[in-house]
């Protein structure tokens, strides 16, 4: 029991850290992709800042929607719910979340082919969520079932 709230406390505290890591990426996204543009010129003539600028600000939305719904299910979990519907729908918006990554990156990784890389990582960690979820899915049937048999 011990390590099962180490672990939940351990989790709840990395999505914060993560919040503040996602803000701190909006606040100095500028500078870094112009680090970037800068450090990468002389491999390409194009100059791609804006374009991932635009990439990464319309990530922003998707990655803020995965910390509170992980929030959330880090929540639900806590109190002792794993297995309910609403974590299975928690687990489904983050694998659109996932899947909205992807294509968002799509046009980037035109310009830059490196982006593919996190085209697909996102395309199957969203695959992966999806069989995640369909297994929770199958879990709260089990228990509702379960519920209305006692």
């Amino acid at each position: 029991m011990k390590n099962k709230n180490r672990s939940l406390i351990f989790s709840k505290i990395l999505v914060k850290i993560c919040y503040a890591a996602v803000l701190a990426c909006c606040i100095f996204a500028p500078a870094l992709v112009r680090c970037y543009s800068e450090k990468t010129v002389h491999l390409h003539a194009d100059n791609v800042t804006a374009q991932l600028l635009i990439t990464l600000y319309c990530c922003v939305p998707f990655a803020v929607c995965v910390l509170v719904c992980l929030d959330i299910l880090l929540k639900n979990i806590g109190n002792g719910q794993p297995f309910i519907t609403k974590n299975v729908t928690l687990l489904r918006i983050i694998s659109y979340c996932c899947f909205g990554v992807s294509l968002t990156f799509i046009y980037f990784a035109f310009l830059r082919p490196f982006a593919f890389a996190i085209v697909f990582a996102a395309a199957f960690f969203g695959l992966i969520l999806r069989v995640v979820k369909n297994c929770f899915k199958k879990a709260v049937e089990i228990r509702e079932e379960n519920d209305a048999t006692i």
